[in-house]
This record gives structure tokens, sequence and C-alpha cells, in this order.
């Protein structure tokens, strides 16, 4: 079975590339997720409940994304 390389440019803010190579490829789908959620917030039942479940075990990550994002850690628009 091919397993598809995880690159840092899946991820674009500082703070979510720290976390992905600390916890692996396991970690990339919340972390785009965290991304997305920082840039667009959807508001429906699903994506609520993810969020707080992330932020409640990782606040300081959610924080960290926010903040690169703001201050534009981004190499590319998120989509």
């Amino acid at each position: 079975m091919l397993k598809k390389s995880v690159t840092l440019s899946t991820v674009l803010t500082p703070a979510a590339r720290r976390a992905l190579h600390r916890h692996g490829r396991d970690s990339l789908s919340d972390l785009r997720f965290l991304e997305q959620w920082a840039t667009n917030p959807s508001y429906n039942a699903a994506t609520i409940l993810r969020a707080g479940q992330i932020r409640r075990t990782n606040p300081d990550l959610m924080q960290d994304i926010d903040t690169g994002i703001r201050q534009g850690g981004t190499r590319k628009a998120l989509r």
C-alpha cells in the first residue's frame, strides 16, 4: 500500500506545523480543520462540536493558530 507523504505545506500556520511535527500524520485532519475554522468558521452542529472538543483539549494550539492567521503566518490563502 502506498502512503501519501505529509509535507509541511499541508498546514499553513507555524503552530500547526509544529503540532504536525510533534504528533504526526494522525493529527493532520484536525490541524487542517482548525486552520479552516479560524479563517472561516462554519456554524453547524458538527463543526461547532468538533471545534469545541479540539479547543478544550488544546486551548494553546487554537490560540496560536488564531494568532498565526491574524499575523499573516500563512503562505497562501486557505480554501
